[in-house]
This record gives C-alpha cells, sequence and structure tokens, in this order.
C-alpha cells in the first residue's frame, strides 16, 4: 500500500512539473510574440544583455561592477513597468479577452464582397472608414463605450455610417461575422515607425488596435481615397482588385497562426505595383 502511494505520489509531481514548464513556456511565448511586434523587444534584449554582464561580473569576482549591478537593478523594475506599460496591457489584453463561448459559437462568414464593393465606393468619392473585422478576440471595453449595432452588413449601410454628415461617421466599425455590433468606435493611437510621418488619427488608430487584437482593419483615406489593411501591427497597400483575396488570406492565416501567406501575398502585389508604375514612367 505504501509502494503504491508512493507511485501515485511520484506521479502526482510529474503532471505538476510538466503543468509547471507548459505554463513557463506557454507565457514567454506570448510574451516574445507581443514584444515581437514592438520596440518593447530592444528593452527585453537590453535586460538579457545586462544578466548576462551580471553573470560575468561575478563569476570574475568584479567587486565594483557588481556592486553597481546589484543597485541599479532595483531599479530596472520599476523601468520596465513604466517603459514596456503599453506591452504589459496589451498582452494582459489578450489574455484576458479569450473567450471559450466564442469556439462554442462561431459567428458567420465575413461578407467580404460586400465590404469590399462599400471599400471601393467610399475609395472613389473619398469618405473616411475604418473597418475593423474581428477574429478571435473581442474589444469589449471599445464595444461597451460605442454605439452598439446589431445591424446585418451591407455597403449601403457601411456607407451612410461613414457619410460625412452622420453622427455616427467619426469612428471605426466593428464587425463580428456577418453583423456590425458597434459604430463610432475610439480605437487607441498608435506611434508605430511602419506609419508614414503624414498618417492622420484615422491610420494611428487602425494602427493601434492592430497591435492589441487580432483583427483584419480597412481604411479608406478621406484626402486621397487611398485603401490600406492593417493586421498584426503590419500595413498593406493593396490594389482594388486584390483587396478581397487579402482581406480572405490574413483572415485564414489568423485562424491557422500562420502570418507568412499574407505578407508573401502582399509583396508581390507591391512589386506588381512598382512594375506597373515603372511602365508608367
Amino acid at each position: 500500500m505504501f509502494t503504491d502511494l508512493l507511485s501515485d505520489f511520484s506521479l502526482w509531481r510529474i503532471v505538476i512539473i510538466i503543468l509547471d514548464i507548459g505554463l513557463i513556456t506557454f507565457i514567454f511565448y506570448h510574451i516574445l510574440l507581443l514584444f515581437n511586434r514592438t520596440r518593447a523587444l530592444q528593452f527585453l534584449i537590453g535586460i538579457i544583455i545586462w544578466i548576462f554582464v551580471d553573470v560575468f561580473a561575478r563569476f570574475l569576482n568584479l567587486s565594483t561592477l557588481s556592486w553597481i549591478i546589484e543597485n541599479i537593478s532595483s531599479y530596472l523594475v520599476i523601468a520596465a513597468i513604466i517603459l514596456m506599460q503599453p506591452e504589459l496591457r496589451r498582452l494582459i489584453m489578450s489574455m484576458g479577452n479569450k473567450n471559450i463561448f466564442r469556439l462554442l459559437h462561431r459567428p458567420a462568414a465575413v461578407p467580404l464582397d460586400q465590404i469590399v464593393v462599400a471599400v471601393q465606393k467610399m475609395s472613389a468619392k473619398r469618405i473616411g472608414s475604418i473597418i475593423v473585422i474581428l477574429c478571435n478576440f473581442r474589444p469589449t471595453t471599445i464595444i461597451e463605450r460605442a454605439v452598439a449595432l446589431d445591424a446585418k452588413c451591407s455597403p449601403e449601410l457601411l456607407e451612410t455610417i461613414f457619410w460625412k454628415e452622420s453622427p455616427l461617421h467619426d469612428g471605426a466599425v466593428i464587425m463580428e461575422g456577418a453583423k456590425l455590433v458597434a459604430a463610432s468606435c475610439y480605437l487607441p493611437l498608435s506611434n508605430s515607425p511602419k506609419l508614414k510621418k503624414t498618417s492622420g488619427a484615422r491610420h494611428r488608430a487602425a494602427m493601434g488596435i492592430s497591435e492589441e487584437i487580432d483583427a483584419v482593419i480597412i481604411v479608406t483615406s478621406e484626402e486621397n481615397g487611398q485603401i490600406s489593411v492593417m493586421h498584426n501591427a503590419n500595413i498593406f497597400y493593396p490594389k482594388l482588385k486584390s483587396l478581397e483575396s487579402l482581406i480572405s488570406s490574413l483572415i485564414i492565416s489568423q485562424s491557422k497562426s500562420s502570418k507568412k501567406k499574407p505578407l508573401t501575398f502582399f509583396k508581390k502585389d507591391k512589386e506588381n505595383s512598382k512594375q506597373q508604375k515603372n511602365k508608367n514612367k
């Protein structure tokens, strides 16, 4: 009987160790995945170098250097919290926004054809717009502060919402499946270096939400009618004929946790546009 208890205890300890390693791996994977999209990766590399210098100083008994590192290290924690506040907020938000019930009840397919028609019309008329297509995460806080909708997506409705005289045109529209769930949504602004210096608040808001949740965001410029797509802190400038394919590939790649296909697709599209510009010249 004692042997059975001992074997059960050993088995339980093995399960605990595997669970411990699995949780640490999961947390560090998501931290690295988040930092890889931001400038905080440089800060993380600096901390790793700082740790190696500390180990090196202790190994060689460099007392002065060890004393300096020991006294400064206590302030690094506060500095890390201050400097990486946006990244930590995004990490907590991305982990907290996972909804188990969404796995049981998937929303209807996104009507890409209707979205493309609406974007085409708004681009031609130079109507500024931001359309956020949700994938796995639901920004509950942003939706609750916006104007709630429960409407089926249509080109006419999207164009009406973003019409200049509409009371809902200032902000973004959030889509979940085939429905518009909120309008006049105010999104967090981004300071990403990937944006042009001339980018306005609309593009910075679209990039900001793409850094926080796994959504596909379509933006039409009010100044020149240019169409841009943002996803996973990346920005794309597709042609109208390839817009539907790009959005579809981004949504599919998100569901498969793959980011290579849409980037390859965009690079080819970008090369083709450069070739056409050279021909026109």
